[in-house]
């Protein structure tokens, strides 16, 4: 078996199990941060969240599956490992990025729709 087959399915492994995991997470507890951001429209919360669910999914596998075609030419374990932990870093540094990304446009949302919370 070629190492780059098994380093192929370690990455969908540790990206798949990544996202499903980490976005029921988000999810879970996303929705009591979005219901004291739209408190005066609670109705939208939850399709907001599923929204964002699905967003978070999108964007990761448009992370993910770009990098499975770069893994050729590994041929000791410190290419794999090197491989793994650069592609699968750099997923979790945007991801994050994207997610405190999305607090500060809700909090910026939160206080241009309830001026009186702003002090």
């Amino acid at each position: 078996m070629k190492i780059s087959f098994i380093v192929t399915v370690l990455y969908l492994l540790i990206a798949g199990n990544t996202t499903y995991f980490l976005g029921k997470s988000l999810y879970k507890h996303g929705e009591n941060f979005l219901m004291s951001i739209f408190r005066n429209r609670i109705e939208i919360v939850l399709p907001v969240n599923k929204i964002l669910l699905t967003g978070f999914y999108l964007v990761n596998a448009g992370f993910v599956l770009p990098f499975l075609e770069q893994n050729k030419g590994l041929t000791t374990m410190a290419d794999c490992v090197e491989f793994l932990a650069f592609k699968i870093g750099f997923i979790y540094l945007v991801l994050g990025g994207m997610h405190f990304t999305n607090i500060l446009i809700f909090v910026l949302i939160e206080k241009k729709s309830n001026p009186s919370t702003s002090n």
